[in-house]
């Protein structure tokens, strides 16, 4: 791959598809206070391109949205790509889906892209890590920045993240006090010494180069959102072994990340047992400093939802999480194939305004990025 995108090649053309009204299909989300769910991004192609998942979203200094995704023929079966679109109009319209780097065509030790990390350096500067892997057998972690608001990209050096030393990155990018800017994610089968539990990795340099990844927390979970309020870092992990996929875990760091504690909270699925949870979210109210906003993603099938994402509050410091709401469920259509979503992301817009951004459709072939609007 190229280390450099230009302009022209990222905005060759405009995804401004938009399925509003009438034309929603049966098995759109639907919002619970009646704003609509419309299409950001659609998949150019029914192929290797087709299905288009695990979005992560940010907005710039600038103002410029930067929408970054997973795009391959379905989840988990081998070809897919990092791909990223561009918004300058506050995400009414985004560029068609460009693509970092596709496996196994760019590094034919993996088969696939996984999840994704997102967000910006102290100095302004946007920050992009996508996890490659061939199932449990081989991993690695490739980072870009980009100092022209994702116009253009430049190659990382992740080196101390891989080959087979992490597993898989998450969420976004932290300050940490003193230290430089951290990334998190979560070991997979495959890496050494570890392949379980979860890891924190600090960059000194603005996100060029990184230091080695140190395990926090040991337990099964995955995942992770790490975000810093009332002078302590908390994580949201989702728990993966077989009896908390239900579940979600909470971290606590009040040492700017050099001891954790970590145990299971409260935000869970309605039914623990049946129900799955999928990536976490979380983010400080910017009106309520301390107070935050967490989205759990429940995918449990029932007479007419295959899932919902639920809205929770909680206190940074008393770490006690009040279900409040469904913000968005997902009806049950018979048969129907589109069965996959989750992994909201929220941009504020200001006052209780947020744009939500999600993904839904079909497994194993066509699958959208979402938006609907919001009001925490």
């Amino acid at each position: 791959m190229k280390n450099l995108l230009s302009l022209s090649t990222l905005l060759i053309s405009l995804s401004a598809s938009a399925i509003a009204g009438p034309a929603l299909p049966a098995w759109a989300a639907v919002n619970r206070t009646g704003q609509p769910v419309r299409i950001a991004v659609s998949p150019q192609d029914d192929g290797n391109g087709a299905h288009l998942s695990w979005p992560k979203v940010i907005r710039t200094t600038t103002g410029t949205t930067i929408l970054a995704y997973s795009a391959g023929r379905g989840h988990n079966i081998g070809g897919s790509a990092l791909a990223v679109s561009l918004s300058h109009d506050n995400g009414q319209t985004f560029s068609a889906p460009r693509e970092l780097i596709r496996f196994p065509e760019d590094d034919d030790r993996y088969r696939d892209c996984g999840n994704i990390a997102l967000g910006l350096a102290e100095d302004g500067s946007i920050l992009l890590f996508a996890m490659a892997y061939n199932q449990d057998t081989a991993n690695n972690i490739y980072g870009w920045r980009s100092v022209t608001d994702g116009a253009t990209w430049m190659r990382v050096d992740t080196s101390t993240l891989g080959p087979d030393k992490t597993g898989s990155i998450f969420g976004n990018v932290v300050p940490i006090t003193d230290q430089g800017i951290a990334i998190f994610g979560h070991y997979r089968k495959g890496s050494l010494p570890h392949d379980q539990g979860l890891w924190m990795a600090l960059s000194p340099d603005q996100g060029r180069s990184w230091n080695e990844a140190r395990r926090i927390a040991n337990m099964h979970a995955v995942e992770p959102v790490v975000l810093e309020s009332a002078g302590r870092l908390l994580g949201f992990f989702r728990g993966d072994a077989a009896t908390d996929r239900g579940r979600q875990y909470v971290g606590v760091s009040n040492d700017q990340g050099q001891t954790w504690s970590t145990e299971l909270s409260n935000l869970q699925a309605q039914d623990s047992v049946t129900a799955r949870l999928a990536a976490p979210f979380a983010v400080e109210d910017p009106a309520h400093p301390g107070e935050l906003i967490v989205l759990t993603t429940e995918r449990s099938s029932s007479d007419d939802t295959r899932g919902c994402i639920w809205l929770w509050r909680g206190n940074a410091e008393q770490l006690e999480w009040q279900r409040e709401r469904i913000l968005l469920e997902f009806p049950l259509v018979g048969d129907d194939p589109n069965t996959d979503f989750g992994y909201p992301w929220l941009i504020h817009q200001g006052g209780n305004r947020w744009q939500m951004y999600y993904y839904h459709g079909n497994p194993r072939g066509t699958c959208y990025i979402w938006t609907t609007d919001v009001e925490l």
